[in-house]
């Protein structure tokens, strides 16, 4: 008997796209009996680390308003709700990720980060938005909280930064399928193909 094949899904909470990506990974995961890994990163972080020194997106108007055009029609297709977060910090709720993967709760706790920045427009940085994700997930808001803001969770964050730049990952969302990189929500389909 095989092992179930891995989707490693490299995200950061402040990545409309990686948002997209998340709608539509579960369903391909399921549909070739693969399991995905969860992986958060801060990708201005990974950027850095491959030497994209380039502005953010959002400080070159012509590009930004491209992307946010692009970004709703893909919204548009998948049928989800998409409206500009209030921040594009995300330490907290990232490496969150890394305690609900611990706890099996990795998709739901992806799935309601994901909406509550993207689909409602909140704050990934703002306290309330991560006593909402516990609220959703029956946590203790509080256990939650002391733990992401410890020095163990912190380092394990950082530790996950190096491994993915020793990777190659320069960027979110990347999937990756054994040796194949797939860099971006328009390139699920290929990922499926893989």
């Amino acid at each position: 008997m095989h092992a179930a094949p891995s989707i490693l899904f490299y995200l950061d909470f402040i990545s409309p796209f990686a948002y997209l990506a998340n709608s539509q990974l579960p369903a391909i995961a399921y549909r070739h009996g693969a399991r995905i890994e969860h992986r958060p990163i801060d990708v201005q972080q990974a950027k850095l680390a491959t030497g994209n020194f380039a502005p953010s997106t959002r400080s070159i108007p012509d590009k930004a308003r491209f992307i946010r055009r692009d970004r709703l029609m893909w919204a548009e297709r998948y049928g989800l709700a998409m409206r500009d977060p209030k921040s594009f910090r995300a330490p907290r709720l990232n490496s969150g990720l890394l305690y609900a993967a611990d706890h099996g709760l990795a998709q739901a706790y992806t799935d309601a980060a994901f909406y509550r920045v993207w689909g409602l427009g909140g704050d990934p940085d703002d306290e309330g938005l991560l006593r909402g994700v516990c609220g959703e997930l029956g946590w203790d808001a509080e256990t939650f909280l002391e733990h992401v803001a410890s020095e163990p969770a912190r380092q394990r964050y950082e530790d996950l930064q190096r491994q993915a730049s020793r990777e190659g990952i320069f960027g979110v969302p990347m999937m990756v399928v054994g040796e194949h990189m797939f860099w971006g929500n328009d390139r699920l389909a290929h990922l499926e193909e893989c």
